[in-house]
């Protein structure tokens, strides 16, 4: 069963570290799981996710959404002062000792909140179409700034800073900047006076995060301009917390990682394709069966822009395997989402559409179609590289499982 994702519309989130008694923090979570959360979401908040963090043994991270924040408040105050935080408070605060590490959040835009599936879909699913209950690895990174995290930092992470993450292997799950608005529930206290942007990513393993975590040193290392101005804006060292889901957390890492219909990006995303370029492939040999062994071959590529960039229209000739394909991109206004299909000239049938869009340089889009008689998802991977170069990358999906690379185009201009 592969479980359906939208984006959750939570305006307003809280990232809550508790420190907790030594050895307590499995009392908590099974009194949380077991009473804490479907009473929540019966007064309005949604509970996200709720983790061990593995490098604290004695912490406690959950993370709660609201509509906005005017509701907040009222939101709050309908569950502590109910009857299930009464019944419990005394249970739940002897396994504390502080739970005041709060930050207070909104996504940096209207599309970068999670991805998640309902919570009856997700319990009712299990295992099946996402990791076991406990298994995989969120990651949030926390980089505290010295000054708000506006468009302009936003449009710097992304651009610069993302794109190595996700080219490491840590595309976003969710972008948040700090949320400024007062505190209207002041039992609660949350951290005030900080410049907060939290970058959400999740990993099959530890050992897979940890390749990330070596490949993206490596990259910030032969950039030592990016790293150098993120080091400038930030005010201390980001924290990286890694985090085990609870049974209960919806939340958590899913194969194919980053799948959504739902990526949005601008009109203008494709006004770099217009023009001339040779383009080097590699081409995997056979999908979906392992195969290590590459194809490498050259073509051309011409593309035009129409109706004041909302479509674009390319087309590839590959003389040396004797086909030629275009390639139809249009934009819709109405959902800030580029669409694109593939015609080739091998059957003339138009493929299913990707949609999606551009963060930055990166851009990412996805869809379904069948691969011989086999369903998959597919994901491309768009990247801008700077006026003269460009790459698209091909992924499919088996069975929902890891995204398996079958094609690369690297870009180069020609006019």
């Amino acid at each position: 069963m592969s479980l359906s994702l939208a984006l959750d519309s939570s305006a307003v989130l809280e990232l809550r570290q508790y420190t907790l008694q030594p050895g307590q923090r499995e009392t908590l979570i099974e009194l949380f799981d077991r009473a804490f959360v479907d009473p929540q979401e019966a007064d309005g908040m949604r509970v996200l996710g709720q983790f061990r963090d593995l490098d604290a043994p004695d912490r406690f991270v959950w993370l709660r959404g609201f509509p906005d924040l005017a509701t907040r408040a009222a939101r709050l105050g309908a569950f502590y002062g109910g009857p299930v935080w009464q019944a419990h408070r005394e249970a739940a605060n002897a396994t504390m000792i502080d739970s005041d590490n709060v930050l207070l959040l909104r996504p940096v835009d209207d599309g970068a909140g999670f991805m998640l599936p309902a919570r009856e879909a997700a319990e009712a699913g299990g295992a099946t179409g996402a990791t076991a209950a406990g298994a995989g690895l969120i990651t949030a990174t926390v980089y505290l700034l010295r000054a708000p995290a506006d468009d302009a930092f936003v449009e710097f992470f992304d651009s610069r800073v993302g794109t190595m993450m996700a080219a490491t292997g840590a595309p976003p799950l969710a972008r948040f900047r700090t949320e400024y608005g007062k505190n209207e529930f002041p039992k609660l206290p949350v951290r005030e006076g900080e410049h907060a942007f939290v970058w959400f990513s999740s990993f099959a393993s530890v050992e897979h995060h940890d390749r990330h975590r070596i490949a993206l040193a490596h990259a910030l290392a032969e950039n030592p301009a990016v790293a150098g101005e993120l080091e400038r804006l930030c005010a201390s060292r980001p924290q990286q917390l890694r985090l085990s889901p609870t049974s209960r957390s919806l939340l958590r890492h899913r194969e194919p990682v980053g799948y959504t219909r739902h990526r949005r990006g601008g009109a203008h995303d494709f006004d770099f394709i217009a023009g001339a370029w040779t383009i080097a492939n590699r081409k995997l040999v056979e999908r979906g069966t392992g195969s290590t062994r590459w194809d490498e071959f050259p073509s051309s590529h011409h593309a035009a822009l129409y109706l004041g960039g909302i479509a674009n229209v390319e087309e590839i000739a590959c003389p040396a395997r004797g086909w030629t394909g275009m390639a139809m991109r249009h934009f819709r206004l109405a959902d800030r989402q580029w669409s694109i299909h593939w015609v080739s000239s091998a059957t003339g049938a138009i493929d299913p559409a990707v949609v999606g869009g551009f963060h930055g340089d990166r851009g990412e889009f996805y869809g379904e179609d069948r691969d011989g008689d086999r369903p998959v998802k597919i994901r491309f991977i768009w990247s801008r590289l700077g006026p003269t170069a460009a790459r698209w990358e091909q992924s499919f999906s088996y069975d929902d499982g890891p995204w398996e690379l079958n094609w690369v185009m690297d870009f180069t201009r020609v006019r």
